[in-house]
C-alpha cells in the first residue's frame, strides 16, 4: 500500500467513525432505541458513498470490506453510551464539528475514487465527493424529519464543493502534491465550516432564492 493510499484509507475510516457519531448526536431529542440508533449510525456513515458507488456503477464499497460496517456500528453504540452524558447545551455544538470532520473526510475520498477511475475528469469527481460527503447526511436528516444543513443559509455544501475542486486540481495540475493537496482541501472545508459555526458567516442573501414579497 502506497502512501497516498494510505492515507486516503485512513480518511475513509475516520470519515464513517464521524458520520456515524454525528448521526448518534442528531437523534438524541429523538429518544430512539439503541437498535434504531445503530441503523440511524450504518445508514449514515454508508449512505454517502453508497450513492456514489451506484452513480459510478461499481460494487458498493462496504459490501467487498464489511469492516465500515464493523466500525460504524462501533461509533454508533459508543455514541449511544456516551454522549447522553453530554451537557445538552454543548450537544448540538459536537454535533456541527464532528459532522464537518465527516464531511471534509468524504468529500476527499469521494473525490479521489471518481479520479482514479477516471470517471468524467475533471468535474465529475467535484461532483460525486460533494455527493460522499452530504449524501448520507442528507439521508439521517430526512429519516429524523429534521432540517437537513444542506438547505440552509449555513455554508455547508460550498465548502465541500470548493475542497473537492481544490483537490481536484491537485491531481490534474499537480498530482506530486495530492497527498498536500488532500490535506489542504480537507483543511479548508473544516475551516470554512467553523467560521459559518462560530461566527455565523452564512450565504450571501442575493445567492438565495427568495420568493418577491
Amino acid at each position: 500500500m502506497t502512501t497516498s493510499q494510505f492515507i486516503i484509507e485512513a480518511i475513509t475510516v475516520l470519515g464513517t467513525a464521524a458520520f456515524a457519531l454525528a448521526a448518534v448526536l442528531a437523534a438524541l431529542d429523538k429518544k430512539v432505541d439503541i437498535f434504531s440508533v445503530t441503523v440511524l449510525g450504518v445508514i449514515t456513515a454508508v449512505g454517502g458513498g453508497t450513492i456514489r458507488d451506484c452513480i459510478l456503477d461499481v460494487t458498493v464499497f462496504w459490501s467487498q470490506d464489511l469492516s465500515y460496517i464493523v466500525i460504524a456500528i462501533s461509533a454508533s453504540l459508543f455514541g449511544f453510551f456516551f454522549f447522553p452524558l453530554i451537557q445538552k447545551k454543548k450537544i448540538n455544538t459536537l454535533y456541527l464539528y464532528i459532522d464537518t470532520f465527516a464531511i471534509a473526510m468524504f468529500a476527499i475520498q469521494g473525490t479521489d475514487k471518481a479520479w482514479e477511475m477516471g470517471f468524467g475528469v475533471p468535474i465529475a469527481p467535484i461532483i460525486l465527493g460533494t455527493i460522499t460527503a452530504v449524501g448520507g447526511g442528507v439521508v439521517r436528516d430526512t429519516l429524523l424529519q429534521r432540517p437537513s444543513l444542506l438547505l440552509t443559509k449555513e455554508l455547508y455544501a460550498i465548502p465541500v464543493a470548493l475542497g473537492c475542486s481544490i483537490y481536484s486540481g491537485f491531481l490534474l495540475y499537480a498530482p506530486e502534491l495530492s497527498q498536500f493537496g488532500a490535506i489542504l482541501s480537507a483543511g479548508l472545508i473544516v475551516y470554512l465550516r467553523h467560521i459559518s459555526i462560530q461566527k455565523h458567516v452564512n450565504v450571501p442573501d442575493w445567492a438565495i432564492l427568495q420568493r418577491k414579497k
